[in-house]
């Protein structure tokens, strides 16, 4: 066991094998000032950051999924970090999509177990570091620290539901709510807690978005197939394809967790919403016009995109027959 240097605020990041987590974790290792513990699901990502030989960086194998995994990570940092988690950054994410026609129970399972609890186990073993750490600021030593905090990486799908997306988007929703509620019940504490949601970013999620859609279509039933056509497997890759060109860089959602991380009060909104300047706007119309309206613009950039069904009753199929 080797202690953190009290000097270090420890900050605590799901989700570091690869995408936005391993770029935050960069980001936070080049600027100093803080001991992070990355979790990584897998071993190669592990011991690719223990070759960087730093004190500063400690990876831990975690599965958040695993509560055990998640109660070793717990023993190891309230040992290693007798002053306290000064933040939690729940980044660790998974995309299990598809329409709900093809996707299986087990998808939105496994979704939810990763996007939704996978928050509540680590949110929930790392309560008394960061206890530890906000009481710590009531010495005459901590005064000028800042205030805890509890940060989570959502999306705009926990604000809106586009098509193909609803075990992700429910997983998303599911996440923000608990997390509207933990920003109230932790507020005696002085823990800060707050979401980042961002718009479609080019990262390793969304550019594989489309195999996994291709997937479930693939292990779908011969009727559901007959019921959407032979194009519309085509239509929903090409659309994949075009979010995907049209996403924003990475590094925005990056910025905006470091931001979040290093400023005096960084935590201090519910949300931060991440994307182009017409995302904010697209929201807001989705949130407050009524839900026939949205439907109804949704259904037919759906059908512009040749993402749906071509004969939904197998009309003609049967006619075919």
């Amino acid at each position: 066991m080797t202690l953190t240097n009290s000097a270090n605020l420890v900050v605590v990041i799901t989700g570091c094998d690869t995408g936005f987590g391993s770029e935050i974790v960069q980001e936070l290792y080049q600027r100093g000032g803080y001991t992070v513990y990355a979790t990584c699901l897998t071993d190669k990502a592990v011991e690719a950051y223990k070759a960087k030989q730093s004190s500063r960086i400690r990876a831990v194998q975690v599965d958040v999924t695993n509560q055990n995994d998640v109660n070793r990570l717990r023993a190891q940092i309230e040992a290693e970090c007798p002053q306290g988690v000064y933040c939690v950054l729940n980044n660790a994410g998974i995309y299990a999509g598809g329409f709900f026609d093809f996707a299986s129970e087990d998808s939105f399972q496994k979704i939810m177990d990763v996007n939704y609890m996978g928050i509540i186990r680590i949110t929930k073993a790392m309560l008394p570091s960061l206890r530890t750490y906000a009481k710590s600021r009531h010495s005459p030593q901590g005064k000028r620290l800042p205030r805890a905090r509890l940060l989570s990486i959502t999306s705009i799908a926990g604000r809106a539901n586009p098509p193909a997306h609803g075990g992700y988007n429910a997983s998303k929703h599911a996440a923000e709510s608990i997390l509207d509620t933990l920003r109230v019940e932790l507020s005696p504490w002085e823990i800060d807690v707050s979401m980042l949601e961002p718009f479609y970013a080019k990262t390793p999620l969304v550019a594989s978005a489309h195999v996994v859609l291709e997937r479930v279509w693939k292990e779908s039933s011969v009727e559901t197939q007959k019921m959407y056509g032979p194009n519309f497997m085509q239509g929903v890759r090409n659309h994949s394809q075009q979010l995907y060109d049209r996403s924003m860089p990475s590094k925005w959602v990056v910025d905006a967790a470091v931001n979040a991380i290093r400023k005096q009060n960084g935590a201090a909104k519910a949300r931060y919403l991440i994307g182009f300047w017409w995302v904010g706007t697209l929201i807001r119309l989705q949130e407050t016009l009524p839900s026939w309206i949205i439907d109804f613009f949704t259904k037919r950039i759906m059908k512009r995109v040749g993402a749906w069904p071509s004969d939904p009753f197998l009309i003609k199929d049967a006619q075919r027959k």
